[in-house]
């Protein structure tokens, strides 16, 4: 009985302690939730470097590009095409093709003041996407069955329109201008050192 009024007789000090007890446990779960809810939003990023490679490339011309992609979908059972279920996207693709050369050039000096510069085949070096609007999905439609056909992947339209085997035929389209601004760029480049010197240019292409 003693007991037992000597801890009512201090109950307002242990309720007092449970109260701070379960604010300190409160405040710890309210940091540990926001610290855990931190953690879970945010994310790292690793890069490495695979290779590194020196190049003697050079770019002799730009070409700006406006092109217009078609592409379609149809739905197919059993490898048979349903009826009017096409859907079609339309992209406009703004880029510049690069092109020029991917080796170094040989120079051979064939008397005083004259030399001969063979330049290898011209290539297309790569591909430059416009900064401010690199492609745009202009139109999609789709027929009266297409609710059930596979969407258009924009992503693999654009890839496949820049590559640089599909860049090729600019080489040979403007290959009179790549030729005049690579001597350009050569008559330039000797001028500073070889003021009279006369050039002789040959094309492995």
């Amino acid at each position: 009985m003693k007991l037992l009024k000597k801890l009512f007789g201090y109950k307002i000090y242990i309720w007092f302690v449970l109260l701070l007890a379960l604010v300190g446990i409160i405040f710890y779960w309210h940091g540990s939730y926001h610290r855990n809810s931190k953690l879970a939003e945010s994310s790292q990023t690793y890069s490495m470097v695979k290779y590194i490679e020196e190049r003697n490339e050079t770019v002799f011309l730009n070409v700006g590009i406006e092109k217009v992609d078609t592409a379609f979908n149809v739905k197919k059972i059993f490898g048979l095409t349903i009826p009017y279920s096409r859907k079609k996207a339309i992209l406009i693709l703004n880029y510049a093709a690069k092109l020029g050369i991917k080796k170094a050039v040989s120079i051979h000096k064939t008397k005083e003041n004259n030399f001969k510069i063979k330049i290898p085949k011209f290539e297309v070096i790569g591909i430059e996407l416009d900064s401010r609007h690199p492609y745009k999905l202009y139109n999609k439609s789709g027929e009266l069955l297409s609710n059930a056909t596979e969407e258009i992947d924009t992503g693999k339209v654009v890839s496949a329109s820049l590559t640089n085997k599909e860049q090729k035929k600019y080489l040979k389209q403007y290959s009179d201008m790549i030729k005049k601004s690579a001597e350009n760029y050569y008559k330039l480049l000797f001028k500073s050192v070889y003021p009279d010197a006369k050039l002789t240019f040959i094309y492995d292409n």
